[in-house]
C-alpha cells in the first residue's frame, strides 16, 4: 500500500523537478525537430526529386518588353535614397539529355524554378546601369551560347525548367540532425511517464528518506495547483 507524503518532502520535490525538466526537454526538442524539418530535412527531401543530366542550349534571347523586364534596387552615388535599374529579361532554353522535345527554361537553382526569366540580379550586385548590363551579358556568355552543354537538374514536377545547382546538405548530415531532436522528444516522454520512478531512485541516490511506494501522481498535481494557486 502506497503510504502518503509531505508534499514538502524531498522525494516530491525531486519529482517536480524531473517533471520540469522532462517539459523543457520535450518543448525545446520539438522546437528543434521543427527548424531542422524546415531548414535541412526537407531541402534534402526535394534535392532527390531532381535528376541530374546534360543540358543543350537550343535558344537565347533578351526580352525587353515592357512588361517583362527587370528591375534591381541601387543606391544612388552620394546618397541613402534607393534608386531602381531595369533590365532586360534574358531567356535560356535547353534540351535536357537530348530526349525531351519540349525546351525548358535555365534558372539558377530550386529557389528560382519558378521564375519566367533565367538570371536575376542581385541587390548588392546593382550599382549602376553599366555593371548590371554586365552582370546579364556574363551569364549568357557563361550558360547562354548556342549549342553549349553543361550538368543541370530537372524534375518533373517542373518539366519546363532546370536548374544549373541543387545543393543540399548530406545523407549522413540530414539523419544525424533529425534523429537527434527525436531522441530528445522520446526522452521527455519518459522522463513524463516514469517521473515518480525516476524520483524515487535519485533520492536513493542522494541517500534522503524515502518512502519505498511510488509518489502519488495525485499528489504531485495537487502540489503544482497549489503553487499555481499561490
Amino acid at each position: 500500500m502506497t503510504r502518503h507524503l509531505n508534499g514538502n518532502s524531498p522525494q516530491v520535490k525531486i519529482v517536480k523537478r524531473v517533471k520540469k525538466l522532462g517539459n523543457a526537454i520535450l518543448v525545446s526538442s520539438g522546437l528543434t525537430l521543427l527548424i531542422v524539418m524546415v531548414t535541412v530535412t526537407l531541402p534534402k527531401l526535394e534535392s532527390l526529386q531532381y535528376h541530374i543530366g546534360t543540358c543543350k542550349v537550343k535558344k537565347t534571347f533578351l526580352n525587353m518588353d515592357s512588361g517583362k523586364k527587370l528591375h534591381c534596387r541601387c543606391k544612388e552615388l552620394k546618397s541613402e535614397s534607393k534608386c531602381l535599374i531595369y533590365y532586360p529579361c534574358l531567356q535560356i532554353y535547353v534540351s535536357f539529355d537530348n530526349l525531351s522535345t519540349r525546351e525548358a527554361l535555365v534558372v539558377n537553382d530550386r529557389r528560382r524554378i519558378s521564375e519566367t526569366c533565367s538570371y536575376k540580379l542581385r541587390n548588392y550586385d546593382c550599382k549602376t546601369k553599366n555593371d548590371v548590363y554586365k552582370h546579364v551579358e556574363h551569364f549568357r556568355e557563361k550558360w547562354g551560347l548556342m549549342n553549349s552543354s553543361y550538368q543541370c537538374f530537372r524534375t518533373s514536377r517542373h518539366p519546363d525548367h532546370v536548374t544549373l545547382a541543387n545543393e543540399a546538405p548530406s545523407t549522413a548530415l540530414t539523419v544525424n540532425l533529425t534523429l537527434f531532436p527525436c531522441i530528445g522528444i522520446a526522452i521527455g516522454l519518459l522522463m513524463l511517464h516514469f517521473k515518480e520512478q525516476i524520483g524515487l531512485m535519485l533520492a536513493r541516490k542522494l541517500n534522503l528518506r524515502v518512502n519505498e511506494g511510488y509518489v502519488p501522481v495525485a499528489l504531485v498535481k495537487h502540489e503544482d495547483d497549489s503553487t499555481q494557486n499561490d
